[in-house]
């Protein structure tokens, strides 16, 4: 199995548990992870004003969101897990099965992302990168194990995915400095 795709693989899965990592530890992927499922919109009323600049708020969102992480840490760490040991014996069909067990995953995570009732403008933009970066990684993923990979797809989707990983790292370190001004 190439190395590329059990990377993606893990860098897709890792993606998920970004968001539970406080700001002085440095995740080893800053991901949060990926899927091209289609969720809802949103599950928050359409009516609701959201905050701006409140540190209060911006603390109990970024909260909900690493409550949210962390109860889903250890479903992550299991597909990664099996993830590895797929690549590493090269069982595509395993491989198969496991990018739809993740695609799953991420689609449920994005839909308890969207029930989350937030209320600072700030975090329910972080929540909507977030959402993006596990689209993309699902995306990633499933390139990377097609049965003729398109090589400059995986590499463009990679990017993307990297890049989205290093935007919510900042942003969520950003906000989290804010937060501590909270009272």
């Amino acid at each position: 199995m190439k190395k590329r795709l059990l990377a993606s693989l893990c860098f897709a899965t890792l993606a998920l548990t970004a968001c539970d990592k406080k700001t002085n530890e440095a995740p080893a992927s800053s991901s949060t992870s990926s899927s091209a499922v289609s969720t809802p919109a949103s599950t928050q009323p359409a009516t609701v004003a959201l905050s701006s600049n409140n540190a209060a708020d911006i603390k109990n969102d970024l909260n909900q969101i690493e409550t949210l992480s962390t109860s889903r840490t250890q479903e992550a760490s299991a597909l990664q897990n099996k993830a590895n040991e797929a690549a590493q014996k090269g069982d595509k069909a395993s491989l198969n099965t496991i990018v739809a067990e993740m695609k799953t995953y991420i689609g449920r995570f994005n839909q308890d992302l969207d029930a989350l009732n937030l209320k600072s403008s700030e975090v329910d933009a972080l929540r909507k990168k977030i959402k993006e970066s596990n689209n993309v990684g699902v995306e990633f993923s499933e390139a990377s194990i097609a049965n003729t990979p398109d090589k400059k797809k995986i590499t463009e989707l990679q990017n993307r995915v990297a890049a989205l990983q290093k935007e919510l790292v900042s942003e969520t370190q950003a906000l989290q400095n804010k937060a501590k001004t909270a009272p």
